[in-house]
Protein backbone atom coordinates (compact mmCIF):
# COMPACT_ATOMS: atom_id res chain seq x y z
CA UNK A 1 0.00 0.00 0.00
CA UNK A 2 1.30 3.59 -1.00
CA UNK A 3 1.47 6.11 1.80
CA UNK A 4 -1.21 8.91 1.74
CA UNK A 5 0.52 11.79 -0.56
CA UNK A 6 2.72 9.34 -2.01
CA UNK A 7 3.42 9.70 -5.95
CA UNK A 8 4.39 6.83 -7.69
CA UNK A 9 6.55 7.56 -10.25
CA UNK A 10 6.29 5.56 -13.43
CA UNK A 11 9.39 6.39 -15.36
CA UNK A 12 12.74 4.78 -15.13
CA UNK A 13 15.81 6.24 -12.56
CA UNK A 14 18.13 7.30 -15.54
CA UNK A 15 14.99 9.54 -17.11
CA UNK A 16 15.40 12.56 -15.35
CA UNK A 17 19.37 12.53 -15.99
CA UNK A 18 18.52 11.94 -20.01
CA UNK A 19 16.68 15.06 -19.60
CA UNK A 20 19.23 17.20 -18.39
CA UNK A 21 21.79 16.03 -20.57
CA UNK A 22 19.78 16.80 -23.19
CA UNK A 23 19.00 20.20 -22.31
CA UNK A 24 22.49 21.04 -21.83
CA UNK A 25 23.76 19.87 -25.20
CA UNK A 26 21.11 21.41 -27.02
CA UNK A 27 23.08 24.28 -28.16
CA UNK A 28 25.82 22.74 -28.79
CA UNK A 29 23.47 19.85 -31.26
CA UNK A 30 21.88 23.18 -32.36
CA UNK A 31 25.06 24.54 -33.96
CA UNK A 32 26.53 20.97 -35.22
CA UNK A 33 23.04 20.71 -37.15
CA UNK A 34 23.78 24.17 -38.85
CA UNK A 35 27.53 23.95 -39.01
CA UNK A 36 27.45 21.50 -41.71
CA UNK A 37 30.86 20.68 -43.17
CA UNK A 38 32.66 22.91 -40.50
CA UNK A 39 31.54 20.56 -37.87
CA UNK A 40 34.02 18.49 -38.72
CA UNK A 41 37.50 20.62 -38.51
CA UNK A 42 39.06 21.41 -35.87
CA UNK A 43 37.39 25.10 -35.28
CA UNK A 44 34.41 23.08 -35.73
CA UNK A 45 34.90 20.54 -32.88
CA UNK A 46 36.03 23.42 -30.69
CA UNK A 47 33.04 25.38 -31.24
CA UNK A 48 31.21 22.48 -30.22
CA UNK A 49 32.99 21.36 -26.64
CA UNK A 50 32.38 25.57 -25.91
CA UNK A 51 28.61 25.51 -26.29
CA UNK A 52 28.70 22.13 -24.79
CA UNK A 53 30.74 23.03 -21.42
CA UNK A 54 28.69 26.60 -21.63
CA UNK A 55 25.16 24.05 -21.24
CA UNK A 56 26.76 22.04 -18.92
CA UNK A 57 27.43 24.12 -16.60
CA UNK A 58 24.06 26.10 -16.82
CA UNK A 59 22.21 22.76 -16.13
CA UNK A 60 25.02 21.77 -13.39
CA UNK A 61 23.63 25.08 -11.62
CA UNK A 62 20.05 24.51 -12.09
CA UNK A 63 20.70 21.01 -10.34
CA UNK A 64 22.21 22.81 -7.49
CA UNK A 65 18.72 24.22 -6.04
CA UNK A 66 16.86 22.27 -3.47
CA UNK A 67 13.79 22.10 -4.51
CA UNK A 68 11.09 19.64 -3.78
CA UNK A 69 10.08 18.64 -7.12
CA UNK A 70 13.90 17.87 -8.51
CA UNK A 71 14.01 15.50 -5.78
CA UNK A 72 11.06 14.03 -6.71
CA UNK A 73 11.48 13.50 -10.05
CA UNK A 74 15.20 12.00 -9.41
CA UNK A 75 14.16 10.32 -6.42
CA UNK A 76 16.11 11.59 -3.87
CA UNK A 77 17.88 14.89 -3.48
CA UNK A 78 21.83 12.75 -3.88
CA UNK A 79 20.82 11.65 -7.02
CA UNK A 80 20.33 15.79 -8.01
CA UNK A 81 23.34 16.24 -6.88
CA UNK A 82 25.48 13.47 -8.29
CA UNK A 83 23.93 14.64 -11.86
CA UNK A 84 25.05 18.13 -11.00
CA UNK A 85 28.45 16.95 -10.19
CA UNK A 86 28.40 14.74 -12.92
CA UNK A 87 27.48 17.51 -15.75
CA UNK A 88 29.92 19.71 -13.89
CA UNK A 89 32.87 17.65 -14.59
CA UNK A 90 32.01 17.01 -17.83
CA UNK A 91 31.31 20.48 -18.89
CA UNK A 92 35.29 21.47 -17.30
CA UNK A 93 36.67 18.36 -18.88
CA UNK A 94 35.17 20.13 -22.40
CA UNK A 95 36.36 23.58 -21.00
CA UNK A 96 39.88 22.39 -21.25
CA UNK A 97 39.33 20.65 -24.57
CA UNK A 98 38.00 23.79 -26.32
CA UNK A 99 40.82 26.53 -26.09
CA UNK A 100 43.45 23.53 -27.01
CA UNK A 101 41.87 22.45 -29.97
CA UNK A 102 40.76 25.77 -31.32
CA UNK A 103 44.27 26.70 -30.92
CA UNK A 104 45.10 23.78 -32.96
CA UNK A 105 43.02 24.82 -35.76
CA UNK A 106 43.72 28.17 -36.06
CA UNK A 107 48.05 27.08 -36.05
CA UNK A 108 47.03 24.73 -38.96
CA UNK A 109 46.03 27.98 -40.71
CA UNK A 110 48.62 30.29 -39.22
CA UNK A 111 50.96 29.46 -36.25
CA UNK A 112 51.28 32.88 -34.54
CA UNK A 113 47.59 33.35 -34.57
CA UNK A 114 47.31 30.58 -32.37
CA UNK A 115 49.81 31.63 -29.92
CA UNK A 116 47.57 34.77 -29.65
CA UNK A 117 44.84 32.55 -28.30
CA UNK A 118 47.11 30.95 -26.13
CA UNK A 119 47.86 34.04 -24.38
CA UNK A 120 45.49 35.98 -22.29
CA UNK A 121 44.94 39.28 -24.30
CA UNK A 122 43.36 42.08 -22.04
CA UNK A 123 42.72 43.68 -25.40
CA UNK A 124 40.40 40.89 -26.60
CA UNK A 125 37.55 40.17 -23.93
CA UNK A 126 36.95 37.30 -26.20
CA UNK A 127 39.75 35.58 -25.42
CA UNK A 128 40.48 37.37 -21.99
CA UNK A 129 37.21 36.04 -20.87
CA UNK A 130 37.66 32.83 -21.96
CA UNK A 131 40.90 32.44 -20.42
CA UNK A 132 39.71 34.08 -17.12
CA UNK A 133 36.96 31.89 -16.89
CA UNK A 134 39.14 28.38 -17.19
CA UNK A 135 41.85 29.53 -14.88
CA UNK A 136 39.13 30.48 -12.33
CA UNK A 137 37.66 26.93 -13.39
CA UNK A 138 40.62 25.39 -13.14
CA UNK A 139 41.40 26.69 -9.44
CA UNK A 140 38.02 26.42 -7.77
CA UNK A 141 36.88 23.16 -9.52
CA UNK A 142 40.42 21.31 -8.32
CA UNK A 143 40.07 22.75 -4.77
CA UNK A 144 36.16 22.21 -3.86
CA UNK A 145 36.59 18.26 -5.53
CA UNK A 146 38.96 17.74 -2.85
CA UNK A 147 36.97 15.91 0.24
CA UNK A 148 39.50 16.06 3.26
CA UNK A 149 38.83 20.40 4.10
CA UNK A 150 36.39 21.21 6.24
CA UNK A 151 32.35 21.64 5.40
CA UNK A 152 32.05 24.81 5.73
CA UNK A 153 35.87 26.63 4.21
CA UNK A 154 34.42 24.01 1.00
CA UNK A 155 31.51 25.68 0.79
CA UNK A 156 32.50 28.99 0.28
CA UNK A 157 34.98 27.41 -2.12
CA UNK A 158 32.03 26.34 -3.89
CA UNK A 159 30.01 28.92 -4.27
CA UNK A 160 33.59 30.73 -5.34
CA UNK A 161 32.51 29.01 -8.49
CA UNK A 162 30.00 31.40 -8.98
CA UNK A 163 32.70 33.69 -10.10
CA UNK A 164 33.98 31.50 -13.15
CA UNK A 165 30.80 31.03 -14.16
CA UNK A 166 30.50 34.81 -14.45
CA UNK A 167 33.33 35.42 -16.60
CA UNK A 168 32.29 32.08 -18.99
CA UNK A 169 29.14 34.09 -19.14
CA UNK A 170 30.92 37.01 -19.92
CA UNK A 171 33.04 34.63 -22.87
CA UNK A 172 29.31 34.13 -24.45
CA UNK A 173 28.19 37.41 -24.25
CA UNK A 174 32.02 38.71 -26.18
CA UNK A 175 31.82 35.53 -28.49
CA UNK A 176 27.84 35.70 -29.45
CA UNK A 177 27.29 36.21 -33.38
CA UNK A 178 23.51 36.20 -33.76
CA UNK A 179 23.81 32.40 -34.15
CA UNK A 180 20.54 30.26 -32.81
CA UNK A 181 23.37 28.27 -30.89
CA UNK A 182 24.73 30.91 -29.31
CA UNK A 183 21.21 32.66 -28.50
CA UNK A 184 20.28 29.35 -26.82
CA UNK A 185 23.31 28.78 -24.80
CA UNK A 186 22.46 32.10 -23.42
CA UNK A 187 19.45 31.75 -22.51
CA UNK A 188 20.32 28.61 -20.61
CA UNK A 189 23.67 30.62 -19.07
CA UNK A 190 21.05 33.31 -17.96
CA UNK A 191 18.83 30.27 -16.35
CA UNK A 192 22.08 29.27 -14.75
CA UNK A 193 22.66 32.83 -13.41
CA UNK A 194 19.30 32.78 -12.06
CA UNK A 195 19.94 29.76 -10.39
CA UNK A 196 22.90 30.69 -8.94
CA UNK A 197 21.45 33.60 -7.56
CA UNK A 198 18.35 31.66 -6.03
CA UNK A 199 20.64 29.30 -3.92
CA UNK A 200 22.84 32.27 -2.85
CA UNK A 201 20.03 34.57 -1.64
CA UNK A 202 17.21 32.22 -1.38
CA UNK A 203 17.58 28.78 0.07
CA UNK A 204 21.27 29.24 1.88
CA UNK A 205 20.65 32.07 4.39
CA UNK A 206 19.43 30.48 7.32
CA UNK A 207 16.41 33.43 7.62
CA UNK A 208 15.08 31.24 4.58
CA UNK A 209 12.28 28.46 5.00
CA UNK A 210 9.36 27.50 7.62
CA UNK A 211 9.52 29.15 10.98
CA UNK A 212 9.29 26.96 13.59
CA UNK A 213 10.75 27.09 17.67
CA UNK A 214 12.05 24.59 19.91
CA UNK A 215 10.20 23.16 22.45
CA UNK A 216 11.98 20.53 23.59
CA UNK A 217 16.03 19.31 24.30
CA UNK A 218 16.59 15.88 24.88
CA UNK A 219 20.76 14.44 25.11
CA UNK A 220 20.12 11.25 23.83
CA UNK A 221 23.89 10.27 24.30
CA UNK A 222 27.51 12.62 24.37
CA UNK A 223 27.47 13.51 21.31
CA UNK A 224 23.44 13.28 20.19
CA UNK A 225 21.11 15.43 21.03
CA UNK A 226 17.13 15.27 20.33
CA UNK A 227 15.00 18.27 18.98
CA UNK A 228 11.34 18.72 19.03
CA UNK A 229 10.21 22.11 17.07
CA UNK A 230 7.00 23.48 16.61
CA UNK A 231 5.29 25.20 13.50
CA UNK A 232 4.94 28.98 13.78
CA UNK A 233 2.65 29.46 10.73
CA UNK A 234 2.57 27.16 8.06
CA UNK A 235 2.74 23.46 9.17
CA UNK A 236 5.86 21.42 7.08
CA UNK A 237 3.91 18.54 5.30
CA UNK A 238 6.29 15.51 4.75
CA UNK A 239 6.31 11.44 4.33
CA UNK A 240 8.16 8.88 7.01
CA UNK A 241 11.97 8.89 6.43
CA UNK A 242 12.25 11.98 4.89
CA UNK A 243 14.74 14.72 5.80
CA UNK A 244 15.00 18.70 6.05
CA UNK A 245 17.31 21.07 5.85
CA UNK A 246 17.18 22.68 9.05
CA UNK A 247 18.82 26.36 10.01
CA UNK A 248 19.16 27.52 13.66
CA UNK A 249 18.49 31.39 14.02
CA UNK A 250 20.37 33.64 16.99
CA UNK A 251 18.27 33.94 20.05
CA UNK A 252 18.86 35.92 23.15
CA UNK A 253 20.42 32.44 24.74
CA UNK A 254 21.97 30.80 21.35
CA UNK A 255 24.19 32.22 18.62
CA UNK A 256 23.47 30.18 15.07
CA UNK A 257 25.93 29.15 12.81
CA UNK A 258 24.85 30.02 10.06
CA UNK A 259 24.30 27.08 8.09
CA UNK A 260 21.83 25.09 7.48
CA UNK A 261 22.05 21.06 7.46
CA UNK A 262 20.37 18.30 6.53
CA UNK A 263 18.41 16.38 9.59
CA UNK A 264 16.01 13.10 9.61
CA UNK A 265 12.78 13.78 10.63
CA UNK A 266 11.69 10.94 13.13
CA UNK A 267 8.42 11.38 13.97
CA UNK A 268 5.43 10.87 12.31
CA UNK A 269 3.86 12.46 9.21
CA UNK A 270 0.37 13.68 11.35
CA UNK A 271 2.64 14.87 14.25
CA UNK A 272 2.05 18.79 13.83
CA UNK A 273 5.40 19.23 15.22
CA UNK A 274 8.68 17.56 13.30
CA UNK A 275 11.27 15.49 15.52
CA UNK A 276 15.14 15.47 14.48
CA UNK A 277 18.09 14.10 15.84
CA UNK A 278 21.71 15.77 15.81
CA UNK A 279 24.87 14.04 15.80
CA UNK A 280 28.08 16.14 16.53
CA UNK A 281 30.30 15.50 13.52
CA UNK A 282 31.75 19.42 12.63
CA UNK A 283 31.28 22.64 13.67
CA UNK A 284 27.91 23.54 13.18
CA UNK A 285 26.21 20.03 13.99
CA UNK A 286 28.50 20.39 17.30
CA UNK A 287 27.20 23.97 18.01
CA UNK A 288 23.22 23.07 17.79
CA UNK A 289 24.25 20.60 20.62
CA UNK A 290 23.92 23.74 22.86
CA UNK A 291 20.36 24.80 21.43
CA UNK A 292 17.79 25.85 23.52
CA UNK A 293 14.23 25.64 24.83
CA UNK A 294 12.74 28.43 22.32
CA UNK A 295 15.16 28.88 19.66
CA UNK A 296 13.86 29.59 16.49
CA UNK A 297 14.79 27.93 13.24
CA UNK A 298 14.37 28.12 9.08
CA UNK A 299 13.24 24.40 7.52
CA UNK A 300 12.92 23.88 4.11
CA UNK A 301 11.62 20.68 2.41
CA UNK A 302 10.88 17.95 2.31
CA UNK A 303 13.61 15.86 1.00
CA UNK A 304 14.45 12.15 0.43
CA UNK A 305 14.29 9.07 -1.76
CA UNK A 306 15.30 6.35 0.57
CA UNK A 307 11.70 4.28 0.45
CA UNK A 308 10.95 4.46 -3.50
CA UNK A 309 6.76 3.81 -3.36
CA UNK A 310 6.52 1.05 -5.81
CA UNK A 311 8.44 -1.35 -3.06
CA UNK A 312 6.02 -0.50 -0.38
CA UNK A 313 4.28 -3.92 -1.05
CA UNK A 314 7.64 -5.64 -1.06
CA UNK A 315 9.58 -7.49 1.59
CA UNK A 316 12.45 -5.67 2.59
CA UNK A 317 15.63 -5.05 4.77
CA UNK A 318 16.82 -1.91 6.35
CA UNK A 319 20.41 -1.91 7.00
CA UNK A 320 21.59 1.24 9.40
CA UNK A 321 24.32 2.19 10.67
CA UNK A 322 24.88 5.08 14.20
CA UNK A 323 22.74 8.07 13.85
CA UNK A 324 22.08 6.52 10.06
CA UNK A 325 18.85 4.52 11.25
CA UNK A 326 16.78 7.31 12.00
CA UNK A 327 15.00 7.41 8.74
CA UNK A 328 13.73 3.59 9.95
CA UNK A 329 11.96 5.98 13.24
CA UNK A 330 9.71 8.00 11.35
CA UNK A 331 8.85 4.89 8.52
CA UNK A 332 8.72 2.17 10.86
CA UNK A 333 5.57 4.73 12.55
CA UNK A 334 3.38 4.62 9.35
CA UNK A 335 4.27 0.32 8.31
CA UNK A 336 0.62 -1.33 9.06
CA UNK A 337 0.87 -4.76 11.58
CA UNK A 338 -0.34 -6.99 8.27
CA UNK A 339 2.02 -5.23 6.06
CA UNK A 340 5.27 -6.42 3.86
CA UNK A 341 7.66 -8.62 5.94
CA UNK A 342 10.60 -5.91 6.82
CA UNK A 343 13.61 -6.53 8.81
CA UNK A 344 15.88 -3.60 10.49
CA UNK A 345 19.16 -4.40 11.08
CA UNK A 346 20.96 -1.83 13.32
CA UNK A 347 24.65 -1.48 13.10
CA UNK A 348 26.79 -0.23 16.24
CA UNK A 349 30.19 0.11 17.79
CA UNK A 350 28.85 -1.62 20.50
CA UNK A 351 25.59 -2.10 22.63
CA UNK A 352 25.92 1.08 24.49
CA UNK A 353 26.21 3.17 21.00
CA UNK A 354 23.13 1.80 19.37
CA UNK A 355 21.18 4.56 20.90
CA UNK A 356 18.16 4.07 19.19
CA UNK A 357 17.39 0.19 19.59
CA UNK A 358 14.87 0.77 22.73
CA UNK A 359 13.02 3.57 20.13
CA UNK A 360 12.88 0.58 16.97
CA UNK A 361 11.83 -2.54 19.75
CA UNK A 362 8.92 0.14 20.74
CA UNK A 363 7.72 0.84 17.48
CA UNK A 364 7.68 -3.06 15.96
CA UNK A 365 6.63 -4.31 19.16
CA UNK A 366 2.52 -4.29 17.94
CA UNK A 367 3.78 -5.31 13.98
CA UNK A 368 4.61 -8.87 13.71
CA UNK A 369 5.85 -8.14 10.43
CA UNK A 370 8.78 -6.51 11.44
CA UNK A 371 11.66 -7.71 13.35
CA UNK A 372 15.12 -5.60 14.82
CA UNK A 373 18.33 -7.36 14.76
CA UNK A 374 21.72 -6.06 15.94
CA UNK A 375 25.01 -6.22 14.42
CA UNK A 376 27.97 -4.80 17.21
CA UNK A 377 31.22 -4.72 15.04
CA UNK A 378 33.00 -5.13 18.88
CA UNK A 379 31.53 -8.65 19.21
CA UNK A 380 30.95 -9.74 16.22
CA UNK A 381 32.79 -7.63 13.70
CA UNK A 382 31.99 -5.15 10.93
CA UNK A 383 28.63 -5.57 8.96
CA UNK A 384 28.79 -7.39 6.03
CA UNK A 385 26.44 -9.60 3.59
CA UNK A 386 26.68 -13.01 5.35
CA UNK A 387 26.35 -11.79 8.75
CA UNK A 388 23.37 -9.82 7.79
CA UNK A 389 22.12 -12.94 6.12
CA UNK A 390 22.53 -15.31 8.71
CA UNK A 391 20.39 -12.55 10.64
CA UNK A 392 17.13 -12.05 8.15
CA UNK A 393 17.86 -14.88 5.64
CA UNK A 394 18.65 -14.34 1.99
CA UNK A 395 18.32 -11.06 0.59
CA UNK A 396 17.45 -12.08 -3.28
CA UNK A 397 13.96 -10.40 -3.94
CA UNK A 398 14.35 -8.23 -1.48
CA UNK A 399 14.30 -4.44 -1.01
CA UNK A 400 17.17 -3.22 0.76
CA UNK A 401 17.39 0.75 2.05
CA UNK A 402 20.52 1.11 3.05
CA UNK A 403 21.66 4.74 5.50
CA UNK A 404 24.48 5.70 8.11
CA UNK A 405 28.07 6.85 7.32
CA UNK A 406 29.32 6.86 3.57
CA UNK A 407 31.75 4.24 3.77
CA UNK A 408 29.77 1.65 5.20
CA UNK A 409 26.67 2.19 2.65
CA UNK A 410 29.58 2.52 0.10
CA UNK A 411 31.05 -1.25 1.18
CA UNK A 412 27.81 -2.79 1.35
CA UNK A 413 26.41 -1.45 -1.90
CA UNK A 414 29.46 -2.77 -3.74
CA UNK A 415 29.46 -6.22 -1.86
CA UNK A 416 25.75 -6.25 -2.38
CA UNK A 417 26.11 -5.92 -6.27
CA UNK A 418 29.06 -8.93 -5.94
CA UNK A 419 26.55 -10.90 -4.42
CA UNK A 420 24.48 -10.46 -7.70
CA UNK A 421 21.74 -8.22 -5.78
CA UNK A 422 20.28 -5.44 -8.97
CA UNK A 423 20.88 -2.10 -8.19
CA UNK A 424 17.63 -1.98 -8.73
CA UNK A 425 16.74 -3.49 -5.46
CA UNK A 426 19.38 -1.00 -3.63
CA UNK A 427 18.08 2.17 -2.08
CA UNK A 428 20.29 4.69 -0.51
CA UNK A 429 20.23 8.65 0.76
CA UNK A 430 23.15 10.60 -0.78
CA UNK A 431 21.92 13.64 -0.07
CA UNK A 432 22.42 13.77 3.51
CA UNK A 433 26.50 13.76 2.46
CA UNK A 434 28.27 16.69 1.07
Amino acid sequence: MVAKGELVLKLPSWFPVLVATTLAVTPALTWACSAGADALTWHGFARFTGFAAAGLFAVSMLLMLRLTWLDRAFRGLGHVYQAHHALGVAGFLLLLVHPLTLALGTFLVEPAAALRLLWPNPSSKAVFSGWLALLLFLVFFVVTVAQRIPFHRWRRLHRALGLAYGAMVWHLVATYHGSVAGGLALGLAALGVLGFAHRLLAEDPPSRGLRYRITSVRRRGPKVVDLVLEPLDKKLRFEAGQFVYLAMRDSPDYQACGESHPYTLTGHPDDPRLHVSVKALGFCTRHIQEATVDTEAAVQGPFGGLFPPQTMNRPQVWIGGGIGVTPFLGRASIIAADGPSIDIVYCAANEGTALYLEDLRTLTRDRPNMCVHTIYEDTTGLPTVPAIESRVGSLEGKELMLAGPPAMVDALRRALRARGIPAAHIHTEEGMAR
